[in-house]
C-alpha cells in the first residue's frame, strides 16, 4: 500500500512538474481569470491563548522568515502566474512571509498580516493583536507532504509569542483538501462570505451569508 501511494504521487509529480501542464494551467488561468475573481469562502478563527498544534511534514524542511531575495523567489513559485509586484508591495506595507525549503530549495510561502490594512481588493480590518493569514502557496511538485501545515502552525506560534491572541484566514469552499486540514490543526470556521478578489477601485461590498466577515471589510 505504501509503495502504490508513493507511485501514484511520483506520477502525479511529474505531470505537475512538466512543461505541458504548467502551459496548459497558464492558459486556464487567463480564460477563467474574470470568473475567478468572484470567490465563495469560509473565514476560520483561531484563539492563540491555547496550546498550538505543531505539526511536522513528511520530509525534512525549513521554515523561516522571509528575507527579500526569498519573497522574490517566491513571487515566482506559482506557475500560472508571477505575483512579484503584489509581493514587493505586501513587504513595504506590514505584511510578513514566510517560507519552507527543503535543501536550498523554497518550495511554499504563507503570508500573514499582524496590523490593519488592505489586501487583494478587501481592508483587513484587524484588532488589536489579532492576525491574518492571507496568501499561502506550497509548488505542486511538493504538495501531499503536510508542508502547508507545517508552515502555518509555526507562524501561529510566531504570532502567539508576539502577543497576538487571535488569527483568522479565509479558504475558498471549492478547496476541499484545504478545508478538512485546517479543521484537524485547529481553525474554526466563523463565517461564510461572497466577495470578489482584487478591486483597485475601492472595492467591492463583501456579502455576509453566515456569521461574521471579521476581519474582512469593504475597502
Amino acid at each position: 500500500m505504501v509503495d502504490a501511494r508513493f507511485s501514484i504521487r511520483k506520477v502525479r509529480q511529474t505531470i505537475w512538474s512538466s512543461q505541458l501542464y504548467r502551459h496548459t494551467r497558464r492558459i486556464a488561468a487567463d480564460l477563467t481569470r474574470p470568473i475567478r475573481r468572484i470567490e465563495l469562502a469560509v473565514i476560520f478563527r483561531q484563539d492563540l491563548s491555547e496550546p498550538i498544534q505543531v505539526s511536522d511534514a513528511k520530509l525534512q524542511i525549513e521554515v523561516a522568515q522571509a528575507s527579500p531575495d526569498d519573497v522574490q523567489q517566491a513571487a515566482s513559485l506559482n506557475p500560472s502566474s508571477s505575483r512579484r509586484e503584489t509581493f514587493c508591495w505586501r513587504l513595504e506595507n506590514d505584511c510578513l512571509c514566510f517560507v519552507a525549503r527543503t535543501a536550498s530549495e523554497i518550495v511554499a510561502y504563507n503570508w500573514v498580516r499582524l496590523r490593519p490594512g488592505p489586501d487583494d481588493g478587501d481592508m483587513i480590518a484587524l484588532a488589536d493583536r489579532e492576525a491574518f493569514h492571507l496568501d499561502s502557496y506550497v509548488h505542486e511538485n511538493w504538495r501531499g507532504n503536510r508542508i502547508e501545515a507545517a508552515l502555518s502552525s509555526r507562524m501561529r506560534l510566531f504570532e502567539k509569542q508576539s502577543g497576538c491572541t487571535t488569527t483568522y484566514t479565509k479558504i475558498s469552499v471549492f478547496n476541499r483538501k484545504s478545508l478538512r486540514s485546517s479543521r484537524r490543526m485547529g481553525w474554526k470556521p466563523s463565517g461564510l462570505v461572497l466577495r470578489v478578489r482584487g478591486s483597485r477601485s475601492g472595492g467591492w461590498p463583501i456579502v455576509t451569508l453566515w456569521g461574521s466577515a471579521h476581519p474582512l471589510r469593504k475597502q
